[in-house]
C-alpha cells in the first residue's frame, strides 16, 4: 500500500488558503462582513502554515537559506546528529535493555525446558546423532594418540582456567550440603571406616601398638613399671579404644565433624586466594596425569551408532525432564553465566548501536527520519493553517460583537 503524500496536501491547504486571502481582501477593503471573516481567517491560516512549514523544514533542512543562528535555528537535526546518536545509545541500553530488565527476563527463564523442547524435535536429534557418531569415529581412527591427548590438554588448560574450578567445586560442595547428598556420602564413609575399626587385624594391631607404647613408657624407669601394674592389659586398652572410636563413628559426631570441615573447606575455596591456587593447580596437574596413561580409542571404545543414539533419546530427555535437581543445576549455572556476561557486556549494546548509527550521513539520517515520520510532521502544517485559520475567524468575530 502506497504511503499518503501528506506534504502535497500540505502544500495545496497552505496555497488555498493564500489564494482565499488575496480573493477574499478586496472586499474586506470595501466593508464586507463575510469578506472580512474569509481574509482574516484566509490571513491567520497563511501565517500558521508558513511558521510551520519554517519549523518542520528547519529540522532538516535551512528554509530560504537561513544559515543557523543563535535566533533562528536550521539544520537542527544534522546540527545535533552527535547528540542524537547518543541519546538513542543510551535510551536503548540503558532504558530499552536495561541490566535490571535482562536480568528479569533471565530469572524467569527455564533453560532446561527451552532444551528439551529443542531435543524433541525428530531433525535435532538426527543431526546430533550424527555429530556425536562422526566425532567418536574421527577419534578412533585417529593414528597420532599422543597428539590428540596434547590437543585435549590444550583445550583443557585454555578453557577450564576461565571456569574458576576452585570456585565451581565450593558450590557443588554447598548444594550438596543443603540437599544432603553429602551426608549420604558422609554416613557411608563413618560406616565404612567403623566396619574397618571392627576387624580382629585392627585389634591385633591396636594391641602390639599399645604395648610398645607401654614399654617405652616404663623402660628403666621403675616407678613408671609401678604404675603399668594398674593399667588395664594391652588387650583391653585395644578393645575399649576400638569400641570408642566405634561409637564416635556411629553417633554422627564424626559426620558432624566431617560436615563443618567441608562447610569451612567451601568457605575458604570462595574467599582464599591462595587456596583456589592450590586446588586449580592440583586439578590440573591430576587432569595432566590422568591423560598421560590414558588410552584414548579404549575410552571411545562402545557401540554408538546412530541409530543406538537415535533409540535412546526419549530415554534420555524423560530422564532429564524428570531430574529436577540435574534440572535446577543446569538453569543456575547457564543463569549464572549470563548474568556475569550481562555485568561484564551490556555496555557492548550502547556500542552497536552507535556502530549501527555512525555510517549514516547526514543526507542519508534525513531521509531515514522523513520516510519513517515525514508525513507525520507535514500533518503540523495542516494542523498550523487550519487551526491558525479558524482562530482568525474567532478573532474577527470577536471583534466585530465586541
Amino acid at each position: 500500500m502506497m504511503k499518503k503524500n501528506n506534504a502535497r496536501s500540505a502544500n495545496l491547504t497552505l496555497g488555498g488558503i493564500t489564494l482565499g486571502f488575496f480573493v477574499s481582501y478586496p472586499f474586506y477593503l470595501q466593508g464586507s462582513v463575510i469578506g472580512g471573516l474569509i481574509s482574516s481567517g484566509c490571513s491567520a491560516g497563511m501565517i500558521g502554515g508558513l511558521a510551520d512549514w519554517f519549523a518542520v523544514t528547519a529540522l532538516f533542512r535551512r528554509p530560504l537559506g537561513i544559515r543557523p543562528s543563535r535566533i533562528l535555528r536550521t539544520e537542527i537535526i544534522p546540527q545535533n546528529r552527535e547528540r542524537i546518536f547518543a541519546a538513542l545509545a543510551d535510551m536503548v541500553q540503558n532504558e530499552l535493555i536495561s541490566q535490571e530488565l535482562l536480568k528479569r527476563k533471565l530469572s524467569a527463564w527455564d533453560f532446561s525446558g527451552v532444551l528439551l523442547r529443542v531435543f524433541q524435535e525428530q531433525e535435532v536429534q538426527a543431526k546430533m546423532s550424527d555429530m556425536l557418531v562422526n566425532l567418536l569415529q574421527a577419534i578412533r581412527n585417529r593414528e597420532d594418540q599422543e597428539e590428540l591427548k596434547r590437543q585435549i590438554k590444550e583445550l583443557l588448560n585454555d578453557n577450564l582456567r576461565d571456569l574458576n574450578l576452585s570456585a565451581t567445586l565450593a558450590e557443588v560442595i554447598e548444594f550438596s550440603m543443603e540437599h544432603r547428598d553429602m551426608d549420604n556420602v558422609l554416613q557411608a564413609i563413618c560406616h565404612t571406616i567403623s566396619g574397618i575399626i571392627d576387624q580382629p587385624a585392627v585389634q591385633d594391631a591396636l594391641k602390639d601398638m599399645i604395648e610398645a607404647a607401654l614399654k617405652r613408657y616404663e623402660d628403666n624407669n621403675s616407678t613408671r613399671k609401678m604404675i603399668g601394674m594398674f593399667l588395664p592389659s594391652s588387650a583391653e586398652l585395644a578393645q575399649g579404644l576400638q569400641e570408642k572410636v566405634k561409637v564416635t563413628l556411629e553417633d554422627g559426631t564424626v559426620q558432624k565433624w566431617l560436615r563443618d570441615l567441608m562447610l569451612k573447606f567451601a568457605l575458604e575455596l570462595k574467599t582464599k586466594t591462595l587456596l583456589q591456587e592450590r586446588v586449580d593447580g592440583l586439578i590440573f596437574a591430576a587432569l595432566g596425569s590422568g591423560l598421560k596413561t590414558l588410552e584414548i580409542k579404549k575410552v571411545f571404545a562402545g557401540p554408538l551408532e546412530t541409530g543406538y543414539l537415535n533409540d535412546n533419546w526419549p530415554r534420555l530427555l524423560e530422564k532429564f525432564k524428570q531430574n529436577s535437581d540435574l534440572r535446577g543445576m543446569v538453569n543456575q549455572e547457564v543463569k549464572s553465566f549470563l548474568d556475569k556476561q550481562i555485568n561484564n557486556h551490556h555496555n557492548a549494546i550502547g556500542r552497536i548501536v552507535r556502530e549501527g548509527l555512525d555510517p549514516l550521513t547526514d543526507d542519508k539520517l534525513i531521509e531515514l527520519i522523513e520516510d519513517k515520520a515525514g508525513n507525520d510532521l507535514q500533518m503540523i502544517r495542516i494542523n498550523g493553517s487550519v487551526v491558525g485559520g479558524l482562530a482568525g475567524m474567532l478573532i474577527y468575530i470577536l471583534g466585530m460583537v465586541l
